[in-house]
């Protein structure tokens, strides 16, 4: 069994036997979960982004998730992007992904309430900033801020009035300066190197 799979089994069996919680079905994929949530319109739903298919596509689908109902992600790392889309939302969650199932469950009752449950080791880093190997130009720590806050690059484009293969351009850029394999790391080191704010 993959370890995604194996994620989302234990996710499920911790979660279906809470008063107060129903499951109406797990998604492997993203697209997959956005239509699972519209069809069936649930309270909350509970997001293991490691445990996603295509979770390294996850800031991508951030607004369509999170305009069908508030949203607990569990994730492994600081998420700026997704912290920052909370905020906005006025409901969710973020936590670890090895949270408990209690955290979670509380978690999930706090998003049902239209408050925001938040690890305080998601938001902020103890260690130092980050010095990035290569400066960035203007332009990028521009795209870079628009990563942080959630928007996708054909948003990106129109905002910054450039193409999107201008955008993709810089994008690998950034993502060589700062040493990251993907827009959310590339993200968390521009935030710890004080480059950009959430």
């Amino acid at each position: 069994m993959a370890p995604s799979q194996a994620r989302r089994d234990w996710l499920q069996q911790a979660l279906q036997d809470r008063p107060g919680i129903r499951i109406a079905g797990v998604a492997p994929t993203f697209p997959f979960l956005r239509s699972l949530m519209s069809e069936k319109m649930p309270d909350v739903a509970v997001v293991d982004v490691e445990s996603m298919a295509d979770s390294d596509t996850a800031e991508e689908w951030l607004d369509e998730l999170l305009d069908l109902a508030p949203v607990v992600f569990l994730t492994s790392s600081p998420e700026p992007a997704i912290f920052n889309r909370l905020v906005r939302a006025s409901a969710g969650g973020m936590l670890r992904a090895d949270a408990m199932a209690d955290q979670i469950v509380h978690a999930i009752q706090s998003a049902s309430a239209g408050l925001i449950a938040l690890d305080a080791s998601l938001i902020s880093e103890s260690e130092g900033p980050d010095e990035p190997p290569e400066e960035l130009t203007s332009r990028e720590i521009e795209v870079l801020q628009l990563l942080a806050e959630g928007f996708a690059n054909r948003e990106i484009a129109n905002r910054l009035e450039i193409s999107e293969h201008t955008i993709k351009f810089h994008i690998r850029s950034i993502l060589g300066k700062l040493g990251a394999s993907t827009r959310t790391e590339a993200v968390t080191r521009g935030f710890r190197a004080g480059l950009i704010d959430l």
